[in-house]
């Protein structure tokens, strides 16, 4: 299984190539138990194809979670898949996974969990970019993405409620906005793609998907021989 990550803005694309390399014993196998059938063995490897992908789909999740601080939830938030098959020179499936970055408040250790910016408490001199300026009061937040590290504490990052409802953790950026308030952006995890492309994850899904295949196509030839449909 081959991986290429491409990332653009905050969008990003890993493709991950599944092909007969991957179970090349199995192979071996089909050739020789199939050798009386016509077509069994493109048969049967399109069938355990078919099924490593889908485990691989399955699998991607909790290969994530193994390494990231997040839910299920919060993945699929965020989760596009597409898969494409090749039948020209064996057997190849390509399964790309997409999508935007996801908020660093979706992740677990995300404090505070309830907005708390607090206005009515008025403003505070507070040092932004080399500059003094005045900002509201508020609990400083923290976050992180990876299970084997500590929630990171943002001096300058408050969790906030925005007008659409959306809830997350950001930042002042310095700047003023045209209607004359402070300019914010949200402190942001990595995407799905990303995850998946780190080499922990990426290195098992690898192996889990070789095993998978090879197990796969053991069962497709059982299957073609004992005639089941």
């Amino acid at each position: 299984m081959n991986t290429e990550a491409r990332t653009n803005g905050i969008t990003g694309s890993i493709t991950v190539t599944v092909n007969e390399a991957a179970g090349q014993a199995a192979i071996e196998r089909a050739k020789t138990l199939l050798a009386g059938i016509p077509g069994g063995v493109d048969k049967a490897a399109k069938a355990a194809m078919s099924r490593t992908v889908d485990r691989l789909r399955r699998d991607s999740n909790q290969a994530i979670r193994e390494k990231y601080d997040i839910t299920d939830e919060g993945i699929r938030a965020e989760k596009n898949v597409r898969v494409r098959y090749s039948f020209q020179n064996g057997v190849q499936a390509t399964v790309t996974f997409s999508g935007r970055k996801i908020p660093l408040y979706r992740f677990g250790g995300a404090y505070p969990k309830v907005p708390t910016q607090d206005i009515a408490a008025g403003k505070k001199p507070v040092m932004v970019k080399g500059a003094w300026t005045m900002q509201y009061q508020g609990v400083p937040a923290s976050g992180h993405q990876f299970k084997d590290t500590r929630p990171f504490p943002f001096a300058d990052a408050f969790v906030a409620r925005m007008k659409s409802g959306h809830i997350g953790i950001f930042m002042r950026t310095g700047g003023v906005t045209s209607e004359k308030s402070d300019e914010i952006s949200e402190v942001m995890g990595n995407s799905v793609a990303q995850m998946v492309g780190k080499q922990e994850v990426a290195q098992k899904l690898t192996e889990e998907s070789y095993r998978t295949f090879g197990t796969e196509l053991d069962k497709a030839v059982y299957r073609i021989l004992t005639g089941w449909r």
